[in-house]
């Protein structure tokens, strides 16, 4: 499975969090998920930081008073997410009633407004992980306490390096685990081919890596759904984690200088 095919019909409640590190990456994600659910005749709600959305709308649709026509029907909606995160906010941490009546009185207009499904995409989280982890976790906990009243599907995007060995030890634990799908890259099977090749690196070249990894994979609980090159990864810091770093960057460097990768469009 593809993060197209992931993103293209997602399902009532399902939460998919995005890790980027090139903006064009956020744009071509976020532009499937929101175009295939307007042409399905879906609300899409954004809590987006102006300079992506003006980047997303740019992929959406070159004439701009057609999805200015989709706002005025209420079909899409656009909030500012820095300006969204300041209304929520209280002593630092998002407040569970300002919540609700941000976010959750949007959801309910959008559903109110006739259009089917509802997707919504958010930024606040990545906006707030940046200074508070403690008020990180507060809004993801909002945002699946509101999955469980509200039907719509989430994708969330977060500016993180997949390679990140720092992101690995902490943060990526944490991100991975309120989501039900992650999508870590832009392009699985060059991460498959760099995975395979790490393997190799760490574990011998002989056929003991593809067992290996199979071994891990067998075992290793995934906290959401993802490639079986990321959940490899993952398994590797769980069942050796004297290994992981070095792993992680053998996987960097394969993934990089993959010249057998498509361009991206």
């Amino acid at each position: 499975m593809t993060w197209e095919s992931v993103l293209a019909a997602p399902t009532p409640r399902q939460h998919i969090a995005q890790l980027y590190t090139e903006p064009g990456f956020l744009a071509r994600a976020v532009g499937r998920f929101v175009g295939e659910g307007l042409r399905r005749g879906e609300a899409v709600v954004l809590v987006v930081t102006p300079p992506h959305w003006q980047t997303i709308a740019r992929r959406l649709e070159d004439d701009r008073s057609a999805l200015d026509d989709l706002q005025r029907r209420g079909q899409l909606t656009v909030l500012d997410a820095a300006e969204g995160l300041a209304q929520l906010l209280v002593d630092g941490l998002p407040d569970r009633a300002r919540f609700r009546t941000l976010i959750g009185g949007t959801i309910d207009a959008a559903t109110a407004a006739g259009h089917g499904s509802v997707r919504a995409f958010g930024e606040m989280v990545d906006l707030l992980r940046r200074t508070s982890l403690a008020a990180t976790i507060r809004l993801e906990e909002l945002w699946t306490e509101l999955m469980t009243t509200h039907s719509f599907s989430l994708l969330c995007g977060y500016s993180l390096d997949n390679f990140d060995s720092q992101i690995h030890r902490g943060l990526l634990q944490r991100v991975s685990t309120a989501p039900s799908d992650v999508i870590p890259v832009d392009d699985y099977a060059r991460l498959d081919r760099a995975v395979e090749r790490a393997y190799a690196d760490i574990f011998g070249p002989s056929g003991e890596p593809a067992s290996l990894r199979s071994t891990f994979l067998a075992h290793y609980a995934r906290p959401a759904a993802m490639p079986d090159a990321e959940a490899a990864i993952l398994a590797v810091r769980q069942f050796v984690p004297v290994m992981a770093d070095e792993l992680l960057d053998r996987v960097r460097h394969h993934y990089r200088t993959d010249h057998d990768a498509p361009a991206a469009n």
